[in-house]
């Protein structure tokens, strides 16, 4: 996890460098050499927090420094500055996240809520027996519902699953297994929930690295992720493979706990 660890490290450096410009979650991904569906996961994981949420706390605890400290503020301009395009917008965020309104801090009435920027210390880590499957496969089609997760959500995908379901989606499935695949699309993740068939998702041939899961708990599976990416590829010579977008199995019945599946991450020899 060293290398991750630096490697969020340049990215929470860019953000703040760059925290009143609009930023781009591909560019983000790329400076952790992610794909942005694994990035978001790991994002959460180390930092605590989504990106989004992560770059809209730091903004909205910088404006309240500005307005605390300046003897002047034009409230508009402070609101296009951290991202809002409306006055009232800003005002209501303001008002959430530090309990009081843009005014009350301008007369130092109250606490501000500062979100601070992560700091970090490496541990000793690795030295894991890990069991996995090299896998090869022909190019095969996912065909079923497909979503796109907004850098706004919450959690990645989340948002798809529930309209998955709410939709009654799986009821249209014929196989005993649900293969869902996970690619980019300008900053957000395209997300196929559905089945092998003909038609569909087109994902190539591989080459697979593949990890079976007992638990769907977000740390844990996030955890999993950053080792998989980070100490698991690395330490068997093994390069994740950007261009083909990741696969995840499950059981068509997920009633359980503790039901057994699939990570499938794409890779090449370095």
């Amino acid at each position: 996890m060293y290398n991750g660890i630096q490697k969020i490290e340049e990215v929470i450096e860019y953000i703040e460098n760059n925290i009143t410009c609009d930023i781009d979650c591909n560019v983000l991904a790329e400076k952790m050499q992610l794909s942005v569906y694994e990035f978001r996961r790991i994002f959460s994981f180390v930092v605590g927090c989504p990106v989004y949420e992560y770059i809209r706390k730091r903004r909205l605890s910088l404006a309240a420094i500005e307005i605390a400290t300046k003897d002047k503020i034009d409230m508009l301009e402070l609101s296009q500055k951290y991202g809002y395009s409306s006055q009232s917008g800003f005002i209501k965020a303001f008002g959430e996240h530090h309990k009081m309104s843009p005014t009350a801090c301008m007369e130092q009435k109250g606490d501000i809520n500062i979100f601070t920027r992560p700091k970090f210390k490496v541990d000793v880590y690795g030295r894991e027996n890990i069991d996995f499957k090299i896998k090869d496969t022909k190019p095969f089609y996912i065909k079923g519902f497909t979503a796109v997760s907004s850098i706004t959500d919450s959690c990645c995908c989340e948002n798809v699953w529930n309209e998955f379901y709410e939709k009654e989606e799986d009821k249209k499935l014929q196989s005993d297994r649900i293969y869902v695949s996970y690619r980019n699309e300008e900053g957000n993740v395209k997300c196929t929930i559905g089945e092998k068939a003909d038609g569909g998702q087109l994902i190539p041939a591989s080459k697979w690295a593949c990890f079976k899961m007992n638990t769907v708990d977000d740390d844990i599976v996030n955890e999993t992720y950053s080792k998989i990416l980070y100490e698991y590829l690395s330490s068997a010579n093994l390069l994740h493979n950007y261009e083909i977008p990741t696969v995840e199995i499950y059981p068509f019945d997920m009633s359980q706990d503790g039901f057994s599946w699939e990570i499938m991450i794409p890779i090449k020899e370095k």
